[in-house]
């Protein structure tokens, strides 16, 4: 027990517990935000991951929580537990299931207790449960989902050390196939998408990398990756998929037009204004086309429902586009153009972006991606911003449905694992 509890520290952590009733020494009482009240006295504290304190005051002679205030719930005969943790969701102590391992956990570089099978954090809030063997249930408040079981596709790295339930020694180790040590989920994941990647400089990489952070964090990046295929430089003009929407597996991006961006982002930003062969006329562009190509696979994954409101959006704009800034005579392309002083009052975050909804889409995409041009598409365009940050934090609503459980699911690890937060876009 040592190892699980520091009784010096407790206090500094302690977060509001379970709320239901609890049987105890032939007693019923009722727990209020992990208050244990009895004839309207509090006489002790229970913690949603079963330990068990008492109301009075810690002495010398408590230094050993076995013997102490301390107690857990399991190793008190006939005391249980039903109610609600601080989330809302349902909670059942000592538990439904057989008693699992006890030990430490570190997933994904996190660290976590597990008693009797129930893992905590160090404020003892219960996040799921270890039954050994790769085996994990996690609990979901994003979803108000009580149990998810995570399969191959969703566990990410993590290493236990402790005693199984029959005390015998339990150690195991995983690490997800293909992947490289001393790195982030986020960043192998990327490295398997792109599959030059050992091929470039640190300039090119780090420009990858910062492209893909946010769909590879959230684990969108790693389910379409699944489903469409990854990518990869080449000699083409566009990514097949792209243009033609045509199926090819995977995204080939032209190296000339790889570096090209490369170096104007780094120049102006993932946004630049740019002069055109029409006199007075610029253009705008996103100097982004990893994760603009990409955009093009994640439409694939999108519900229909989803892609029938981009399509809206994007006949509202062109309309509009038409209107407030026609084509110059000169001019036989796609793209928005506009007077330079008419920049910020354009309705596409690109010129491009205009030449049709899937080029729109991906060219949000790519915005969406870097925190700089990120915040300009909220501003410019709510309604193409508010899908995209339903994909990463809200996929239900959004994605097909026979995605869904797999994104969530995996989301629901990564969070666990420290990888995905509510910060994500910050």
């Amino acid at each position: 027990m040592e190892q699980i509890l520091d009784l010096e520290t407790d206090r500094e952590n302690q977060t509001a517990g379970p709320s239901g009733r609890m049987h105890l020494g032939g007693n019923d009482l009722t727990v209020d935000a992990g208050r244990v009240v009895l004839d309207g006295t509090v006489v002790g504290y229970l913690y949603e991951n079963g330990f068990l304190r008492s109301a009075r005051e810690q002495t010398e002679d408590d230094e050993d929580p076995d013997t102490g205030q301390w107690r857990l719930v399991d190793d008190l005969e006939g005391c249980d537990f039903q109610g609600t943790t601080q989330d809302g969701l349902p909670l059942s102590l000592p538990g439904p299931s057989s008693p699992g391992p006890t030990g430490s956990l570190s997933y994904n570089g996190r660290d976590y207790q597990v008693m009797q099978g129930r893992i905590s954090n160090a404020q003892h809030k219960i996040l799921g449960e270890y039954y050994g063997g790769g085996r994990f249930v996690l609990r979901d408040a994003r979803t108000n989902t009580e149990r998810r079981s995570l399969d191959e596709g969703s566990v990410i790295n993590f290493s236990f050390a402790g005693t199984a339930s029959d005390g015998r020694d339990l150690s195991e180790q995983y690490t997800r196939p293909l992947y490289r040590d001393q790195i982030s989920y986020h960043e192998n994941e990327i490295i398997r998408y792109f599959q030059d990647f050992d091929r470039l400089d640190q300039q090119q990489r780090d420009y990858v990398i910062e492209s893909m952070r946010i769909w590879a964090a959230s684990g969108i990046l790693q389910i379409v990756r699944k489903k469409e295929g990854n990518a990869a430089l080449g000699n083409v003009k566009h990514g097949a998929a792209g243009v033609t929407r045509v199926r090819t597996g995977m995204v080939d991006l032209d190296a000339e037009e790889f570096e090209r961006d490369i170096d104007l982002c780094a120049r102006f930003g993932p946004l630049a204004v740019i002069t055109t062969r029409v006199p007075s006329y610029v253009e705008v562009r996103v100097n982004l086309v990893v994760s603009h190509e990409f955009g093009h696979q994640l439409q694939f994954c999108l519900s229909q429902a989803a892609q029938d409101r981009i399509d809206e959006l994007y006949q509202a704009r062109l309309a509009r586009s038409i209107a407030k800034f026609p084509p110059p005579s000169a001019y036989d392309g796609g793209s928005e153009l506009v007077h330079a002083d008419q920049v910020m009052h354009r309705e596409f975050i690109s010129g491009y972006a205009k030449a049709s909804v899937f080029e729109y889409w991906a060219e949000s995409v790519a915005a969406f991606s870097f925190k700089e041009s990120r915040k300009l598409l909220r501003q410019l365009d709510p309604g193409i911003f508010s899908i995209l940050e339903q994909v990463v934090f809200t996929p239900e609503k959004v994605m097909s449905a026979v995605l869904c459980e797999q994104i969530l699911n995996l989301q629901a690890s990564l969070r666990f694992g420290g990888e995905f937060g509510k910060n994500l876009l910050d």
